[in-house]
C-alpha cells in the first residue's frame, strides 16, 4: 500500500514538472519577444515560436532525467522546503547550461540543417535568465499545492489509511515515527496493542499515540471496522505470539505487515539485495554514495583549493606569530583516523609548547589547558589552528563537513566501550560537523556527539553540508570554553 501510494505521489509530481516546464517555457517565451521590458535586437527580430518549439522536448527531457537523479521520483519524497528550493534551482541550472551547450554545439558544427530541424537560430541569454525563475518558482508552487492538496484531502478523511500497530516496543515506536513521517500519504497510526502497557497510555512518539488493548484484544479491534492495515513489530522471542497474531488477523479483510526483527539493529539505513534468490539485509548502508559521493567529492575540491588560496595571507602572518613567539615547528602533524578506520596524518598549526605530551601521553585538551600557548589560546578560540586541514581536505583524507577525526588511541578507548562507535567511520572525517556547529566540541560527551554524527549520515544532502559551512562561518568557529 505504501509502494501504491507513492506510486501515485510519484505521478501527481512528475505531472506538475511537466506543467510547470511547459507553463515557465512559453511565459519565457512571450515575456522575453513579447513584453516591451527585454529590447529585441532589430537586426535579428522575434524568432518564430516553431523554432523554439523544437528544443521544447529536451528542456522537458534533461530537466526530469535531472529530477530523477536528485532521487525526486525514487527516494525520499517529501524534503525540508529550503532543500526542494535548492534542489529545484540547481536541476534549472543545471538544465540550461546543458541545453545552451547542446544548441551552441549543433548550431556551430551542424549547420542550419540537422535532426533537429532548422536551427537558423541561437537560444536568447534573455529567454534563459526568465525561464530560471520562471521554472524555479513554478515547479515549488506546484509541489507546494500537492503537498497542500492532500493534507486538505486528508484531514477532510478521504484515502485515509488507518494503521494498527501490535507491539510498542522500540520497533514499533520507530515504525508509527516512520509512518508520522508519510502522514501527507494519509497514513494514521490509530493505537497500539501492547501486554507490558496498560489500555489507555500514551506511547511516546509524535503526537502521542494512545495503547487500545492487550494482544488478546485484536480481534475486538478488528471487529469495529476502523483499522485497514496492521503492522506486527514484536521480536523473535515472542514468536507465539507473532503466529497467534496473523491467524487472527487472516480471519479479516485487512492488510497484514510483518516487521522483521532486524528493524531494531539498524543504525544508519537498509539496503535489501538479492544474492542468487536469497534476500540478503545491509543494516549498515549509509546515503553517501554513487553520484552524491562524486559530488561531495568536487565540493571539497573547489573549495579547499579556493580557501588556500584565499586565507594565504592568513597563513602568512599564523606562520611567524607562531615562529617568532615560541620555539618548536610552525605546523604539527598528529595521527587520526578516517574514513573505514584509516590513519592519516593531519595538520595543524602548533597551539601548545613542545613535546606537550611527553610526561602525560595522549590526552584530550581541556578549556585551560596549561600546555596552550598565549597566541595558541587564541588560534584555537577561533579555530584558526585548524586551517592546514585544508590541505587534508584536498588531498582527499578527509571532507569539509564530517564527524570529527580523533586520534587513534581514543578510537580504541571509545569502539571498546561504546556500541556502534565505528560507525561514524563510514565517511570521511570532515573540518566542521553538526555535532561542532551545535557547540559540541572535543570536551563535550562522546556520546552526545556520537548521535549528531549518526544524524548527519543518515540525513546527508548537499544541502546539509552548505548549511554547515554557513553554520560554521556565522560563528561555528568560535569555541567560546577558551
Amino acid at each position: 500500500m505504501i509502494s501504491h501510494k507513492r506510486f501515485r505521489l510519484v505521478g501527481l509530481f512528475v505531472a506538475c514538472d511537466v506543467v510547470g516546464i511547459l507553463v515557465a517555457f512559453f511565459y519565457s517565451y512571450v515575456f522575453r519577444f513579447y513584453g516591451y521590458i527585454i529590447p529585441v535586437d532589430p537586426a535579428k527580430g522575434i524568432p518564430p515560436l516553431k523554432s523554439y518549439l523544437v528544443v521544447l522536448p529536451l528542456f522537458l527531457a534533461i530537466h526530469l532525467l535531472i529530477f530523477y537523479i536528485q532521487g525526486f521520483y525514487k527516494s525520499r519524497l517529501k524534503r525540508t522546503k529550503i532543500d526542494d528550493f535548492f534542489f529545484i534551482s540547481l536541476n534549472a541550472f543545471l538544465t540550461i547550461i546543458i541545453v545552451f551547450a547542446i544548441m551552441n554545439y549543433v548550431y556551430a558544427y551542424s549547420g542550419a540543417e540537422s535532426t533537429l530541424g532548422k536551427l537558423s537560430f541561437t537560444l536568447s541569454r534573455g529567454f534563459l535568465a526568465v525561464y530560471f525563475a520562471s521554472v524555479l518558482l513554478l515547479i515549488s508552487f506546484l509541489r507546494n499545492q500537492v503537498y497542500f492538496f492532500m493534507k486538505r484531502r486528508y484531514a477532510r478523511g478521504l484515502n485515509l489509511q488507518n494503521v494498527l500497530i501490535v507491539g510498542a516496543g522500540d520497533m514499533g515506536k520507530m515504525l508509527a515515527q516512520k509512518l508520522f513521517q508519510y502522514k501527507d500519504l494519509g497514513f494514521v497510526v490509530r493505537g497500539f496493542l501492547d501486554d507490558s502497557r496498560a489500555p489507555g497510555d500514551t506511547v511516546e512518539v509524535d503526537g502521542g499515540v494512545k495503547v487500545l488493548g492487550r494482544l488478546d484484544d485484536l480481534a475486538s479491534v478488528l471487529d469495529r471496522g476502523e483499522i485497514d492495515e496492521v503492522y506486527v513489530a514484536l521480536d523473535l522471542s515472542n514468536y507465539g505470539q507473532i503466529l497467534e497474531t496473523l491467524k487472527v488477523v487472516n480471519r479479516y479483510t485487512v492488510a497484514i505487515r510483518l516487521i522483521p526483527d532486524l528493524f531494531q539493529l539498524l543504525t544508519l539505513t537498509s539496503n535489501i539485495q538479492d544474492l542468487d534468490g536469497i534476500p540478503v539485509i545491509s543494516v549498515d548502508e549509509v546515503p553517501l554514495r554513487g553520484y552524491k559521493k562524486v559530488l561531495k567529492r568536487l565540493m571539497d575540491i573547489i573549495v579547499s583549493a579556493a580557501g588556500l588560496l584565499l586565507l594565504l595571507p592568513v597563513f602568512i602572518i599564523v606562520t611567524l606569530v607562531v615562529k617568532l613567539t615560541s620555539r618548536g615547528p610552525v605546523f604539527y602533524g598528529q595521527e587520526r583516523v578516517g574514513m573505514d578506520g584509516k590513519e592519516f596524518t593531519i595538520f595543524k598549526f602548533r597551539t601548545m609548547v613542545c613535546d606537550a605530551e611527553k610526561a602525560t601521553g595522549p590526552v584530550m585538551s581541556k578549556p585551560g589547558d596549561p600546555r596552550l600557548t598565549r597566541p595558541g589560546r587564541f588560534l584555537r578560540k577561533y579555530s584558526l589552528d585548524e586551517f592546514p586541514q585544508l590541505i587534508n581536505v584536498f588531498r582527499g583524507d578527509m571532507s569539509l563537513v564530517g564527524p570529527r577525526a580523533e586520534r587513534p588511541n581514543f578510537v580504541k578507548d571509545f569502539r571498546d566501550r561504546i556500541p556502534k562507535y565505528m560507525l561514524r567511520h563510514k565517511v570521511k572525517s570532515g573540518l566542521s560537523g553538526w555535532a561542532q556547529v551545535h557547540g559540541l566540541r572535543q570536551d563535550s560527551s562522546i556520546e552526545k556527539r556520537l548521535e549528531y554524527d549518526f544524524y548527519y549520515i543518515q540525513n546527508w544532502s548537499l544541502t546539509l553540508d552548505i548549511k554547515i559551512l554557513w553554520m560554521t562561518l556565522r560563528g561555528g568557529f568560535i569555541d567560546r570554553s577558551l
